[in-house]
């Protein structure tokens, strides 16, 4: 079956329109990977004993823990970081969109 055709016979036997349909599927998948970003995120912050990648940093700087490979860990922690943003701001849009519309 292609894509469409499984997305309005769903969509006819949710009760659901192909637009919610798509939009609630989309906003679900965006909460998975938020999730699994959070938990990785939270993985490095108990693997280095920090609260923040702004700690993190500091505690680089400081010579409290060793730079290589941390920092490496640092620029991949704030890219997750960002990717977080990115998604919260998806999630943001959609809610939006389902408010107004």
């Amino acid at each position: 079956m292609k894509t469409m055709s499984v997305l309005k016979d769903a969509s006819e036997r949710l009760g659901l329109s192909e637009e919610v349909l798509l939009r609630e599927s989309f906003a679900s998948y965006l909460r998975e990977q938020k999730r699994l970003l959070m938990a990785e995120r939270f993985e490095m912050l108990s693997r280095y004993g920090v609260n923040s990648s702004e700690e993190l940093k500091r505690r680089i700087e400081q010579g409290e823990i060793l730079e290589h490979p941390t920092w490496e860990d640092y620029i991949e922690f704030t890219n997750l970081e960002d990717e977080l943003i990115y998604l919260d701001e998806c999630l943001h849009s959609l809610d939006a969109e389902e408010l107004s519309g």
